[in-house]
């Protein structure tokens, strides 16, 4: 899928924009003592010309006894509309600032500081890189208010795959390691 840069974003964006828009898809969530379920993401991310993008990102746990199955033969990566929205799991808001660029064989190389917040209690610093279409994050810094869960780390892949977002995230939570927790196909919106 072809997306045209608008010339409002700031050039340091350029390697990332293709983030830039809104996305809906489902996917799974689980962790030790989570039990897994299906879940329906939907995220934006946007920009108002500075050299940085904002993203909100919301999950909602998907109710079994009113959702569909999944089928991508003949729904698409649209699938995610035979899903139906249960209850609010989390929501965030986080922005991603570009902040060194090098070239390499394959494509531009960004490295990457990205702030999320939480209502649950947790601010969270991620550090990483772009390559193409591929972005690899891990939290450097997480603070938690004093009444919030026992959260000590994550790490994020995001990927443009076949014109969809794929997502996958891992967390350090409740004294476990490191694990997957999260993961999420999405479509393209607007």
């Amino acid at each position: 899928m072809a997306f045209i840069l608008r010339d409002d974003i700031a050039p340091e964006l350029y390697p990332i924009s293709w983030l830039v828009g809104t996305w809906h898809g489902y996917g799974m969530l689980g962790y030790q003592g989570i039990p897994e379920r299906t879940i329906v993401n939907e995220v934006t991310f946007d920009h108002d010309g500075g050299p940085y993008l904002r993203s909100t990102s919301t999950l909602w746990l998907t109710d079994p006894e009113l959702s569909g199955p999944v089928d991508h033969e003949t729904t698409g990566a649209g699938g995610h509309l035979a899903l139906v929205k249960d209850v609010q799991w989390s929501t965030e808001t986080s922005y991603w600032r570009p902040v060194a660029s090098a070239r390499t064989e394959s494509a531009t190389r960004v490295e990457l500081e990205v702030v999320c917040s939480d209502p649950a209690g947790f601010l969270s610093l991620y550090l990483g890189t772009a390559e193409g279409p591929r972005i690899s994050l891990a939290t450097d810094a997480v603070v938690a208010a004093p009444s919030a869960a026992h959260f000590s780390g994550a790490a994020r892949m995001y990927g443009l795959v076949h014109s969809e977002l794929m997502w996958v995230q891992e967390i350090a939570a409740f004294g476990h390691p490191l694990a997957s927790y999260a993961s999420a196909r999405l479509s393209r919106a607007a």
